[in-house]
């Protein structure tokens, strides 16, 4: 998660956290811990408005949740409802104890470690970070007695503020939504969310032989489940678009209907072309529209930016309705996913727990050996784990092992190299402190590890 989720983490925490950071206000609710001339009341409400922006930043964002985490948290809650049948909440709180135990909540508690934050923070900060975390990873967690699951009972009295219905509520359709994997089976939740709704024109898709086709006003209406539009908010809907029929978004050359704002809702059979009211709106709906659309398997590769009248398309000329794009469609969204790692410390903490391991992987290296010429009783010491492929583990675990002897001896080469090049004085190896140079002799005299 913190991986494919980093770049969700920051648009979705940073400019919060960095308020939070910046304003500076104190938000210490315990009574004992009270500084003098501070308001526990004033305190209170600070502590309230951080929670609440956090929560409500949280809860809204589910639409930009990264498609992997999706995927996960989608098996996840079927793995989870199919195996605890009689706990109807277990595919929210399966989904929960990761995206808010394990992802937001560590995040505000220790924003630098995720790069929310350059530095740490200070310790008032710090200690507001932490009350805001510990009362998000509780209405996350949605357990049936809130106030009980608080050793502090003033941790316990300030989540009061928070024992309302409607916090359930968005939480619940929060989960609902990064966890219906958008939706390869978006009708696996069963209450459709509602994500956009507002008037727009569309132009009359010529599902009838000899209809017109002109352009309406109509109320468009998009949720998790279907794209609708209706006369008016309120009226039944006139037409339905299946979340998983949508190939494609894209916008449409102002050429096509001399009008401008205009994209195309590509289906199987037709597009439907729809003018927004402005290109703020227009880009809005393409957007979400994209997002809650990405994972259907049969989208489309390549698209027609022109509009077919008369014959033909405008774009490439095609007289076929039917012909394949001319156009490559928009990637649509990043992928979101952003390796901000240190290579080098990774690949070093790598090496050290092979190095560290490094009787066990020899262990395991005879045991493939022994289980490739011998097919006997296991030998004791070998029933530990369970080898699928013998002769291929132990090709493997032969160039790990190669591998980390070839670096323990430049490792060893290196320190040797060092201790020769420092001088007694320098910055490294200060008058006075024997320390270092006892320890590079030490290094220096450690034999490279036995191959």
């Amino acid at each position: 998660m913190k991986l494919a989720g980093m770049h969700y983490l920051h648009v979705t925490l940073k400019p919060t956290i960095e308020e939070i950071c910046q304003s500076h206000k104190s938000c210490e609710i315990d009574p004992v811990r009270l500084k003098d001339g501070e308001s526990l009341e004033s305190n209170t409400e600070n502590l309230r408005q951080y929670v609440d922006r956090v929560f409500s930043v949280i809860t809204t964002s589910g639409l930009s949740c990264p498609t992997v985490m999706c995927d996960i948290f989608f098996s996840l809650r079927e793995a989870a409802a199919k195996r605890f049948q009689d706990d109807l909440d277990v595919r929210y709180t399966a989904v929960s104890s990761f995206i808010f135990l394990r992802f937001f909540a560590p995040a505000i508690l220790s924003p630098n470690l995720f790069q929310l934050t350059p530095h740490h923070t200070d310790p008032q900060t710090s200690r507001t970070l932490t009350l805001v975390s510990k009362t998000i990873q509780t209405l996350g967690s949605l357990s049936k007695s809130k106030s009980a699951s608080f050793k502090e009972s003033y941790m316990a009295a300030f989540y009061e503020f928070f024992n309302e219905q409607k916090y359930a509520d968005a939480v619940k359709n929060f989960l609902d939504l990064i966890s219906s994997s958008g939706r390869r089976d978006p009708r696996s939740v069963q209450r459709p969310i509602l994500l956009k709704e507002g008037f727009m024109i569309k132009r009359a898709q010529g599902r009838k032989r000899f209809g017109m086709k002109n352009f309406k006003k109509r109320w468009f209406r998009l949720t998790n489940h279907e794209f609708t539009y209706q006369k008016s908010k309120g009226d039944p809907p006139l037409y339905s678009i299946p979340i998983e029929n949508i190939l494609a978004v894209e916008p449409l050359e102002e050429e096509s209907f001399k009008m401008k704002n205009m994209f195309q809702v590509i289906q199987p059979e037709r597009a439907l072309y729809i003018q927004a009211n402005n290109c703020v709106e227009a880009k809005a709906w393409i957007d979400i529209l994209t997002k809650v659309s990405q994972c259907n398997q049969k989208r489309l590769a390549v698209y027609h930016p022109s509009a077919y009248l008369n014959g033909h398309w405008l774009c490439c000329r095609a007289s076929s309705d039917t012909a394949a794009g001319c156009s490559p469609c928009t990637s649509g969204l990043p992928a979101n996913i952003q390796l901000d790692i240190d290579g080098d410390r990774e690949t070093e903490r790598i090496y050290s727990l092979f190095s560290l391991y490094m009787s066990k992987l020899e262990k395991m290296q005879e045991a493939c050996g022994s289980r490739s010429v011998y097919d006997g009783p296991e030998r004791e010491e070998y029933s530990t784990f369970v080898i699928d492929d013998p002769q291929e583990t132990y090709k493997t675990l032969k160039q790990v092992i190669t591998g980390v002897g070839a670096l323990e001896l430049e490792h060893a080469q290196h320190r040797r190299d060092k201790f020769k090049r420092t001088k007694y004085g320098s910055q490294e190896h200060p008058i006075g402190d024997k320390s270092f140079q006892s320890y590079i002799r030490q290094q220096s005299e450690t034999p490279a590890h036995s191959m």
